[in-house]
This record gives C-alpha cells, structure tokens and sequence, in this order.
C-alpha cells in the first residue's frame, strides 16, 4: 500500500496525467533524459575522433576512441527504444518519443557506416566529408528527441529536467567545438566551422552561468547543491583557460591537441555534473522547500534592519544628487557626473515608490502603517518638483543655475524629510529585543555615515565654487567632525548611543578599512581648498562611500555583530 502511495506522488510531482510515460517513475525519466542527452554529445565526440585519425594524433588510441563512442551510441540508442537493463534505462511507452527516437535510427544509418569505415581504415575524404556533414543532422534529431523527453515532465519539476537537459548538453558543446576547431585547422567547411564554433562556445557560456546563477529564459533555477556548484566553478575555471588558446591552436597543432584535450577534461567535469543533477532530483526538490523555510524565516528576521538600510540609503541619495549637480554645473567630469546624477534620482525615485506601493527586486513591501502611509505621500510632494530640478541639471548642465540653486537651497529639507522616515520606521517596529533594537541603531548610525560622505563633499564643492563660503565652511567642519565621532562609536561601541563594540571579525575588518581612508582623507576636507585638494576629494570620496557602504551591509545581514 506505501508503495503505491509513493508512486501515485511522484507521478502527480514529475509527470503531467496525460502523460503516456506514467509508467516511468522520476528517477527512470532523469535517466532517460541524462542518456539521451549523452547521445547529443557522443555525435560531435565521434566526428571529433574520426577528424583526429584523418590528422594522424595519437590514431591508435582514437580508433579504440571512436570504436567506443560508436558501440555506446548504438546500445544506448537500442536501450532508450526497446529498454536496457544495463543502462538502467526503460522504454518510454509515450508514441511521439518512440516516433522520435526511430527518426534518429534513420539518420544514424548512413553516419554509422562512415564511422564504420574511419574504423576500418577505408574512409576516404569523400567518407570525411560526409561525416562533416552527416553529423550535425544527427545531433539536430537527437536534439528534438531529449526536448521530448523533457517535455514529459510537470511544470513543478521542468526545471530540474531542464537543468539535467542542458548540463547535459554542455558535454556535447565541448566536443562540438572540439570538433569545429579540427575541421578549420583540416580545412573543411572552414567558414561555417568558424561560425559554428563562435555560437557555440557562445552557448556554452551562457548556459554555464545559468547552471550557476539561473537563467529565467533558459528556464534553469540557480544551483544550490555544492557538489555541483563544485563541479560548475571547475568547469568556469577551465574554460576560462581554454577559450584563449582558440586561435593559437588553429596555428600550432601542439596547442591544437592540447586544446582538445582540455575541452575533454571539461567534458569529463560536465558530465560529472549532470550525473549528480540526475542523482539529486528529489534531493534538490527536498533542499529547495528546506531553503524556502529558512529563506521565510530570514527575511522576516532582517526584513526591519533590510528597511531601515534602503531608507537610510535615501538621506545618502539627497546629498548625493546635490553633489553631482554641483560637479555637472562646475563642468567637473561633466559627462560621466550627468549619468551618475540621473542614476541616483531614479534610485531615491523607485526606492521611494517601493517604500509606498513595494518593490519585489528592492525586498520591499508595501506600507501598511497609516503613519508612515501618510508620511510618505507628505515625502512624494516633496520630492516631485526637486527631482523636475535634478533632471534639468542633469539636461543643462552649468545652463541650469535656477534648478542649481533650488537643489541647493532645498536639498537639506529633503535630507530631514527622508531621515524622519527612517525614524518612523524604527518606531513602528516595536516588537523587538533589546539586541534587536541595538542592531537597528547601528544599521541606521552605519547607514548615516554614507550619508555624510555625500554631504561632506557637498560642502567642500560649496566652499570651493564661492557660493556662502564662510557658512559652508562651518558646516563642513561639523559634518567632519560627526562622521568621525561617529565612526569611532562603530569601532569602539559606545553605550549612551547603544552601539555594542563589534566582535564580528568582517564588519571590524570593514570598518578599519574604513578608518584607514578616513584618516588619509579627513586632512584634506579640513584644510585643503586648492585644486590638488578638491581633486583627491573628488577621487576619494566614492571609495569611501563605497567602504562605508559595505560596512552597513555587513551589519544588515550578519547573523552576530
């Protein structure tokens, strides 16, 4: 009784109940696709050693080669059709893959004989010529026939059938470009081979940083097993190492044999990873609803540090849009600064909006609090006519001296406003420990510091353009003189603010780095006001907003401070 139980759930969890290969259970279906897959490569690794006995390389030991990719071949497509114990594999009792599969019996007909006469010592160029051709048909119909096969999955497991599909397929890109590379260096179809191996070596990246990172198009989840990842950073590594040696090896048929050795000892690590994709289809499925759990549980954890970070981020963004107005208008690096200047606006613009409405790639929920709903539609007015300003600047440049001015006089008014924001937040997030409470203090003092770097180097340029220089000055010194006293209290902790000191060995390490810059750069803010001084200022101070920022990160989403 379990085990029909059992059955009945992997049916409903793999396969689709019009399904004619119901009888195939998950882990026959994985098989199938992984062998099928294989066959794509087996195709290119067989023109590709009957090309190396054509050259004379190492031809004893590519004839044994040839003769043990063709006998595969065969067996597996015989065991795909009719079922092979052997291989582990059952016969798909679905019509159009049996249909599928007999197409392919047909191409590899006339292919098996040329192959048949390269191991006989009878092919002739003609023989050659026709394999060149013959086997990209071949792979094209063997192709069709694993998509069947991944077809005959349900839409929850499509994507793990997908990934064994196209790890799968990364065997056979590495002995088709294997392939390629011989018949360019033999001569033959020189043109289309160049072509071809242009595109596939193309395929072969993107599909590899798929398998790693995911792929929305490819339809391939991120990895999250590590003995795969393991295997897909050893195939990265590899072929960042091979790529390169392309043309070399089209000149040098010393580097041309050991290329395609390369491209088989990736091949080798490819198909390490797609047997363990085969192996892990219910482990994968189990690990993901497992990180699916812990995913919940975090992000309802750091959901209130990941908030007050992103708002805190805003007062940074005000003081920042006004210092790159400044440089544009000042015609300091004009061009780049334009873009910088718009960048920024629409980030404090669509951080604004997600804070209101969310913003699923920003982590962010809507407002539900009725106070901070009615804060930020107070914020949004605010906001309207300073960003029109900004994007007259960023337009005008030094034309712009109306919107200048605006952004000048008003920009601190919005820095208050966006402060109070993150104040509000704090405030509504009362449910918490008195860690807890400290940890936001400290995400919201680190993500002050940012802030201050901007506004800072507002100032400086302030003093330096002429524009109330005695009252820019002042202000300076007292923004100088809070980001020190600030950083200090992160490096030492300091209990009247309920900063502990950090025992985190990342976030010291960060912020050390921090004050190493800090304490090169805070002399020149202070007495510097040559051109030599507001030039290190300008090269500066994006390192060390940079640091900074990745600091307060650090204390957003580290699990002990």
């Amino acid at each position: 009784m379990k085990s029909v139980i059992l059955f009945g759930l992997l049916s409903v969890m793999f396969f689709s109940p019009l399904s004619a290969a119901q009888k195939l259970t998950t882990k026959e279906l994985a098989r199938s696709i992984n062998l099928a897959g294989k066959q794509r490569m087996l195709t290119q690794k067989m023109t590709k050693e009957a090309l190396l006995v054509k050259a004379g390389i190492d031809k004893k030991k590519n004839l044994a080669r040839l003769q043990k990719s063709r006998a595969l071949f065969d067996k597996t497509l015989k065991g795909l059709i009719h079922g092979d114990a052997q291989l582990g594999l059952k016969p798909c009792a679905n019509p159009e893959v049996q249909q599928m599969l007999k197409g392919v019996q047909k191409y590899w007909r006339p292919f098996d004989a040329d192959i048949r006469k390269v191991i006989q010592g009878k092919a002739t160029n003609a023989t050659y010529a026709a394999i060149a051709k013959e086997n990209l048909a071949l792979l094209q119909k063997m192709h069709q026939t694993v998509t069947k096969y991944v077809a005959q999955s349900k839409t929850k497991s499509s994507k793990r059938a997908q990934a064994i599909n196209l790890s799968g397929k990364e065997r056979m890109l590495t002995q088709r470009m294997a392939k390629d590379l011989l018949l360019i260096a033999q001569k033959i179809d020189v043109q289309k081979s160049r072509e071809d191996l242009k595109r596939t070596a193309k395929e072969f990246e993107t599909i590899l940083h798929g398998l790693q990172k995911g792929d929305a198009k490819l339809g391939l989840p991120k990895t999250k097993l590590p003995a795969i990842l393991r295997d897909l950073h050893e195939g990265q590594m590899l072929w960042q190492k091979l790529k390169p040696k392309f043309q070399e090896s089209l000149k040098n048929p010393k580097v041309m044999q050991q290329t395609v050795a390369g491209l088989d000892r990736l091949m080798v690590v490819m198909n390490r990873a797609v047997g363990k994709y085969e192996k892990s289809v219910e482990r994968e499925r189990q690990a993901k609803q497992l990180s699916a759990l812990v995913s919940q549980f975090m992000q309802k954890k750091n959901r209130e540090k990941h908030l007050i970070n992103l708002a805190g981020k805003q007062r940074m963004l005000t003081q920042k849009m006004t210092k790159e107005a400044l440089l544009v208008s000042l015609g300091i690096d004009a061009a780049k600064e334009r873009q910088l200047l718009e960048k920024t606006r629409t980030l404090y613009d669509r951080t604004l909006k997600g804070f209101r409405h969310g913003d699923m790639m920003l982590g962010l929920d809507p407002a539900r609090n009725p106070q901070i709903v009615a804060y930020l539609e107070k914020l949004q007015q605010v906001w309207k006519p300073f960003s029109a300003h900004v994007e007259e600047v960023a337009r005008k440049g030094g034309k712009a001296k109306k919107s200048l001015a605006y952004l000048i006089a008003r920009n601190e008014t919005l820095l208050q406003m966006s402060d109070h924001l993150v104040q509000l937040f704090k405030k509504y997030n009362t449910k918490k420990s008195f860690l807890e409470k400290a940890r936001l203090n400290i995400v919201d003092i680190a993500g002050r510091q940012r802030m201050l770097t901007q506004k800072m180097t507002k100032e400086k340029l302030l003093v330096a353009a002429g524009i109330e220089p005695k009252k820019y000055a002042q202000k300076l010194q007292h923004t100088v003189d809070t980001f020190d006293s600030a950083l200090k209290m992160l490096l030492k902790g300091d209990a009247a603010h309920k900063i502990p000191k950090p025992s985190n060995a990342k976030i010291k390490a960060q912020l050390a780095k921090v004050a190493t810059l800090w304490g090169k750069l805070r002399p020149v803010y202070e007495k510097g006001n040559d051109k030599k001084a507001l030039a290190v200022v300008i090269k500066g101070n994006p390192v060390l907003l940079k640091e900074m920022d990745k600091a307060v990160h650090l204390s957003e989403v580290a699990t002990d401070y």
